[in-house]
């Protein structure tokens, strides 16, 4: 016998169609440019995967994903979180942004139900490359609290699903992104009597810097800047592929508030790509080197670049 069916999940389906909707009338307030490509989940290529899985491979991502939401949701609604709150006006702000977060905890709750008692789950990615949990047909969209906390939460799921599931041998934490991270990129100190000092990557990316000091530091700070860059080709690379206008040359990037991601204009139309990349945004890149490696990058051929150049202390 079933009990807990989640007769009133279009609730949270509501909540994810209103943030869709705001999102598409934000872009058409901006005049005549156009989203080309959002970067796809850590969960994409796990998604990607499940197509091809047993029924109790979808069983199970769906239990470890409504139970990662719910954790989520719960540690948002800390009572210790408004204690920390000195202003009285933010109190009241995340007092009322908590009362709304009840409801959703209790559909993701009956959900989680839901589960156990099902007859059939199904793990779907929609066209804006959010998570669709169906169970019993009945549509669950994937919402996270914080934003800015996705990615994390999201590579971990994914490295939980696949240390119990075959994920493939390429990434086994489900991560398409993974030979992208700062630890994943070789590279060498370059010392010369004609150049500043620099770290280069076998793939032609360059840093240079004005002196050694700090070594460790400045490396860290080259392979965070190649790695938002390699992540950066493979959303170019996918909006191209969909026949994407990409002029290099007018590349340019910024922050794009509550979506957690940054923008990156491509023409000058204006259109542009959606894509998580804090150390590009953080530091001051050669747009116009960065540009011609993306566009080799992505052409299938080398070409050397300086996206960091020495700046001199004063």
């Amino acid at each position: 016998m079933r009990s807990a069916s989640p007769a009133r999940m279009p609730a949270v389906v509501l909540a994810a169609i209103l943030a869709i909707v705001t999102m598409m009338a934000t872009t058409a307030a901006q005049g005549d440019s156009r989203r080309l490509y959002v970067q796809a989940s850590p969960l994409s290529p796990v998604v990607a995967g499940l197509a091809e899985a047993p029924v109790a491979a979808h069983f199970d991502f769906g239990l470890l994903l409504v139970d990662a939401l719910i954790a989520a949701y719960e540690s948002e609604l800390d009572p210790s979180g408004l204690e920390e709150r000195r202003n009285a006006a933010d109190r009241r702000k995340l007092g009322r942004w908590r009362q709304a977060t009840l409801p959703l905890l209790a559909e993701l709750r009956m959900a989680q139900a839901a589960l156990y008692v099902a007859s059939s789950v199904e793990v779907r990615m929609d066209p804006h490359n959010q998570i669709l949990l169906l169970i019993d047909g009945r549509p669950l969209w994937v919402a996270w609290p914080r934003i800015s906390a996705q990615p994390r939460l999201e590579r971990e799921l994914a490295a939980q699903f696949c240390r119990r599931h075959d994920c493939g041998r390429n990434h086994e934490d489900g991560s398409a992104y993974a030979a992208l991270q700062p630890s994943g990129i070789g590279g060498q100190w370059v010392l010369s009597q004609q150049r500043p000092p620099a770290w280069e990557a076998a793939d032609g990316l360059r840093c240079e810097f004005a002196d050694l000091a700090d070594r460790g530091a400045k490396e860290t700070i080259c392979r965070a800047v190649m790695a938002d860059l390699h992540a950066l080709a493979v959303v170019l690379r996918e909006a191209s592929r969909g026949g994407a206008d990409i002029q290099w040359g007018h590349l340019s990037l910024q922050e794009d508030a509550g979506v957690g991601k940054h923008r990156v204009t491509v023409n000058e139309r204006g259109d542009y790509v959606q894509v998580k990349i804090p150390a590009l945004a953080a530091n001051p890149v050669d747009w116009s080197a960065a540009g011609r490696w993306l566009q080799a990058r992505i052409q299938g051929q080398p070409v050397a670049a300086t996206v960091l150049r020495a700046t001199r202390r004063r």
